[in-house]
């Protein structure tokens, strides 16, 4: 996956040599609400977007505008974002000491590969777009529960060791570093530079490596930033 993510962004790098000239850039950043979903053989099943184990947190990212054809663009981004929950508990087992992850925060570098639309209006441009994502995980921690006949006993704070055995979320479970999904973007560009922006992420790609449980991100995020420049100037 590593070697995966190397060559997509070789490409990139790449892609963007020829038309520099025309290349615009921006910076933007916003307020971030994120799920990850987890499902084992327990039958144990996290929450997602739209309920309370939503992680608020907040995002920064660097927008390139690349023009392709007339009002048809290829937008990046390089962002940095926090994705995570709050998980629910474990089931109780009566009598027994059971320990179980709450607060799950993972960072990420990720880049969205947008291919997006841009309708002029008066005021400046809506802009329409969708693509895939690549991420990878800078790191992490998560909060560990002591719960005893469902009652919290203790929490400690752990971080996340990447594709080190036994140190993800819960024992057993061995966390990638790497994330890969799709997401769309609602925006708009004003025509004093001020731009918005909105996006709905899923995550496809299983975080866990030892394949004992199903485990996925996906986040809304809403951003206000300022392009340097326009690639229509």
């Amino acid at each position: 996956m590593s070697k995966i993510f190397t060559l997509i962004f070789l490409v990139f790098l790449a892609f963007l040599f020829p038309v520099h000239a025309q290349v615009s850039l921006g910076l933007r950043g916003g307020y971030t609400l994120s799920a990850t979903q987890i499902k084992n053989s327990q039958g144990y099943k996290s929450n997602s977007i739209g309920t309370s184990s939503q992680l608020k947190n907040l995002h920064a990212d660097l927008i390139i505008n690349v023009p392709v054809y007339k009002n048809l663009h290829f937008q990046p981004l390089v962002r940095y974002i926090t994705k995570g929950a709050y998980l629910r508990p474990l089931p109780d087992k009566s009598g027994l000491l059971v320990e179980s992850a709450n607060q799950l925060k993972l960072h990420y570098l990720e880049v969205p590969m947008n291919v997006v639309f841009k309708i002029p209006v008066s005021i400046g441009k809506i802009v329409l777009g969708a693509g895939p994502y690549v991420a990878y995980g800078l790191g992490g921690s998560y909060d560990l529960d002591l719960l005893y006949n469902g009652t919290v006993l203790s929490t400690e704070s752990h971080d996340v060791k990447f594709n080190y055995k036994d140190r993800g979320i819960a024992p057993g479970v061995e966390l990638s570093r790497f994330d890969a999904g799709a997401n769309v973007a609602l925006g708009f560009e004003f025509n004093n530079l001020m731009v918005l922006g909105a996006s709905l992420s899923r995550g496809y790609t299983n975080l866990d490596r030892t394949s004992s449980a199903k485990i996925t991100n996906s986040y809304f995020s809403l951003s206000l930033g300022i392009l340097l420049n326009r690639e229509d100037y």
